[in-house]
């Protein structure tokens, strides 16, 4: 549903997505709200892991493998729709695009085990993370693409570890 969405608006708005923040904006938002969706978020506190405070680091690489796959999709999405307006952006636009959807997943997956407010917080935190690891490739800056892969790395490593320790400190009986 997500690949179609993202190639249904970059098929229709190529001309105004043309411009390459606007198209990492959406690319971090839709990854963002896919990570931090609801549905998935109980699913996961639906299952009751009693080895969550001793495996918690694993756990978390272990689930964040569906987001990131579902995350593909907006990278996908978006050139798939820009090809049919026969307008496809360049590489470096498409890296930014993957490289954005991940480092908002991974931060946005932290959400699952909270409430409210802080679940939304991560959620808007995702994608400006998403598109803050960007910056350097968009503002044209020298050796910007290795300098966004950099920062896409540390991201993520931060976000994983982040959900590992919210993982580890989950206790399923209290709730």
């Amino acid at each position: 549903m997500q690949f179609a969405l993202v190639a249904a608006i970059a098929g229709i708005f190529t001309k105004i997505l043309a411009g390459p923040v606007f198209a990492v904006a959406i690319a971090a938002a839709l990854a963002a709200a896919a990570a931090a969706e609801r549905t998935h978020a109980r699913s996961l506190r639906r299952v009751s892991f009693f080895a969550m405070p001793l495996f918690g680091r694993q756990l978390a690489r272990a689930h964040a493998i569906a987001p990131l796959l579902l995350a593909t999709s907006v990278p996908i999405g978006f050139e798939t729709g820009s090809a049919l307006r026969h307008a496809a952006p360049g590489p470096e636009l498409l890296l930014a695009i993957a490289l954005a959807a991940f480092v908002a997943t991974l931060v946005a997956m932290s959400s699952a085990f909270r409430d409210g407010p802080s679940a939304w917080l991560y959620g808007v935190g995702g994608a400006v993370c998403g598109i803050a690891v960007t910056v350097p490739l968009l503002a044209d800056v020298a050796h910007g693409a290795t300098l966004t892969v950099v920062a896409s790395i540390v991201a993520g490593l931060f976000a994983l570890r982040a959900f590992g320790e919210t993982l580890a400190r989950y206790d399923p009986i209290a709730d």
